[in-house]
């Protein structure tokens, strides 16, 4: 009876130990066998010299520049790919199980940092994201991340025009004979995600990306690079109402100014309120464009040269107020230097279509208006020289404005 007792005993406590242990799934045992003795630090292959090749590819879902500081921002989605023979099994062993979810921190990944970043890179480097791995060892990985990098703006065209920015990816700890970055299906083009954002103020027009290898000369080892092209355009309807239709309303009224009588009072005036609009578009560009050192917009430039025309044009007309002012007679008692009489008085007067002014240079007297009969007790007066000399400036002025004006439009058309 005394061994009945012992193999009951025995038997209960086979029992007990049973029912305190619980029952692992195939997944599970699947999962206990893999990460049993795996060193994520490690390089996957087991061999010395082996390398691990590592896919990389990037999916675009919004982009923008910041152009005050000319820092280029990207959020996408990062696929990644790689071998790792210490992740293989027979799925027909653990219940048809092809594939295993595990967490960030169970497994090794490439380290691919963005060389160029403006800042900390917000990217989940594996700090969030698990894993799909394969039967046969396939391990992938696709995360998130927002990219800030350098890129050095090209204001030409403001508010119009491209820009292109540059990304370079890489391993940050690994040379190439460790982990081999390679493009994931040999994809060149960067094709954005079906949820890109298109409310931005620049749109993606095109990207490019490539595979780089280098090698120091310190170290015998290669180093790989992806370098990413990525190319936008600025796009803001705003723009049209800030940008050009001033333009055009001060192209128009500094036009006006110059087609009035040379010595019409209201066109001081017109040119005034033309000077007062030029300066205030002026402060709003200043305000609205980033401070670039390589760069000068062509709508600035036109700004400043319709600034310059209208000054002379503004001064003319009030050296002209002057001359016919019939208060200060002695004003035009002298004449102009005899060398700038003679130059204007040739063919330039003909050039620039100021024939009936020059007839009238020689006529002596001291009328306000042109033709009028001189009173013999007034002094002798050059107003016909100088008014000549007035329109020579107020000519050559009204021919820079439309050659600016012709020259910025060109500039804006060509690119198109």
């Amino acid at each position: 009876m005394a061994w009945l007792v012992e193999a009951t005993t025995v038997l209960l406590a086979i029992t007990s130990a049973q029912a305190d242990s619980p029952i692992l799934s195939k997944t599970e045992e699947l999962r206990q066998k893999l990460l049993k003795n795996y060193d994520k630090y490690a390089l996957p292959q087991r061999d010395t010299n082996g390398t691990t090749t590592a896919y990389f590819d990037l999916i675009p879902l919004a982009m923008w520049i910041e152009e005050d500081k000319q820092v280029f921002q990207m959020n996408a989605w990062i696929e990644m790919a790689w071998q790792d023979p210490r992740l293989t099994w027979d799925y027909k062993d653990y219940g048809n199980t092809k594939e295993i979810h595990f967490a960030e921190d169970e497994l090794w990944h490439p380290e691919v940092y963005l060389y160029n970043n403006a800042y900390v890179t917000e990217v989940a480097h594996y700090s969030s994201i698990g894993s799909i791995v394969n039967s046969n060892g396939t391990v992938s990985w696709i995360g998130t991340g927002a990219y800030k990098s350098e890129c050095p703006l090209d204001a030409t065209h403001w508010p119009y025009g491209t820009q292109t920015c540059e990304l370079f990816f890489g391993a940050w700890t690994y040379h190439g004979w460790q982990v081999d970055l390679q493009l994931s299906k040999n994809k060149t083009q960067i094709i954005p995600s079906f949820l890109m954002n298109s409310g931005h103020a620049w749109h993606f027009d095109k990207g490019s990306i490539k595979r780089t290898q280098h090698t120091l000369s310190c170290c015998p080892q290669p180093y790989v690079m992806l370098q990413m092209e990525i190319t936008m355009s600025r796009v803001f309807p705003s723009f049209t109402s800030t940008v050009v239709i001033p333009a055009c309303v001060i192209s128009v009224l500094t036009l006006v100014q110059f087609l009035l009588p040379l010595r019409e009072p209201r066109r001081l005036t017109l040119g005034c309120v033309s000077l007062l609009l030029t300066l205030i578009v002026l402060l709003y560009l200043a305000i609205s464009l980033p401070h670039l050192a390589f760069s000068v917009p062509i709508i600035v430039k036109f700004y400043g040269q319709t600034l310059a025309v209208i000054v002379v044009s503004v001064g003319v007309n009030a050296g002209l107020l002057r001359l016919t002012d019939g208060r200060q007679p002695s004003v035009t008692s002298t004449p102009p230097p005899a060398l700038l009489k003679n130059i204007l008085t040739g063919p330039l007067a003909s050039v620039l279509c100021l024939q009936h002014y020059a007839e009238k240079v020689g006529l002596s007297g001291g009328g306000a208006e042109d033709g009028e009969v001189l009173e013999e007790t007034r002094p002798a007066s050059y107003l016909h020289e100088w008014l000549l000399v007035a329109a020579t400036l107020d000519r050559l002025a009204a021919i820079t404005f439309v050659a600016a004006f012709v020259i910025t439009l060109i500039a804006y058309v060509a690119p198109v």
